[in-house]
């Protein structure tokens, strides 16, 4: 079984409907809202609820991040890219990761990616992490609505452009700031890890590159908040095309 900690994710969970095998809450706790929420959507869904010793209770947690609510679940499921297309059919927004290795930053992407209505992410078998306890606790609950799929990248950017997506990499060595390109429609927005951002291999596979201008010292941003950027300004894009139709 895999744990999900922490009191909003632990309570996206339940709402989400995802399978809840058993609820451990902290004594004492019972008195607070968003546990008597926990507590009630526990009870609606049948889900059996155990009370317990805080201390006992962190010497379960993987994330020291408990909050004294711990929910297990089933084990991450991935879903094929292929079958994500086949069902979303026109207009997909993917993001790809390129050894994305720290929990945190997945989890802040696959939170604002479920914000910014992304379809799917997609990371990779090896030298990556994937989708675990640490991931859902700094997701708060995106990593229960977005679909991830681990595929081999190089097979997935030739699916999606086979489908017509535009690939497009965020990297320091791009040619054009992102916000001057058309990011609507169709489309595969593929970062780099932490240490070496996206591969040069991979780079080559785009349909083009583009960058974040930066303004101070600094060459680049942590990839969670240039993700966030990107698939923000998609959004604003889409709302100018939306508001252009009327």
């Amino acid at each position: 079984m895999a744990q999900v900690e922490g009191r909003n994710p632990v309570l996206e969970l339940l709402r989400s409907g995802g399978t809840v095998h058993l609820v451990q809450v902290a004594k004492g706790l019972e008195g607070e809202q968003v546990i008597q929420e926990i507590l009630s959507l526990a009870e609606n869904r049948g889900i059996p609820v155990k009370f317990m010793p805080r201390q006992q209770l962190k010497k379960l947690s993987t994330t020291g991040l408990d909050q004294g609510v711990i929910a297990f679940t089933a084990p991450p499921t991935y879903v094929p890219l292929r079958k994500v297309l086949e069902a979303r059919g026109r207009n997909i927004f993917a993001v790809i990761l390129d050894e994305v290795q720290d929990p945190q930053n997945l989890g802040s992407i696959l939170r604002s990616a479920e914000a910014a209505g992304v379809d799917v992410v997609v990371i990779p078998k090896r030298r990556s992490v994937g989708v675990t306890p640490a991931v859902h606790r700094a997701s708060m609950g995106g990593s229960l609505y977005v679909p991830v799929a681990r595929e081999n990248l190089f097979t997935a950017l030739k699916l999606l452009k086979e489908q017509g997506v535009q690939c497009v990499a965020l990297d320091p060595t791009g040619s054009v700031d992102y916000f001057d390109m058309s990011l609507t429609g169709s489309l595969a927005l593929i970062l780099g890890g932490e240490d070496k951002g996206v591969s040069q291999a991979l780079l080559r596979k785009c349909d083009l590159v583009v960058r974040i201008p930066m303004a101070g010292r600094l060459s680049s941003l942590n990839v969670g908040v240039a993700a966030a950027l990107v698939m923000f300004e998609r959004v604003r894009q889409q709302k100018l095309g939306e508001r252009g139709t009327r």
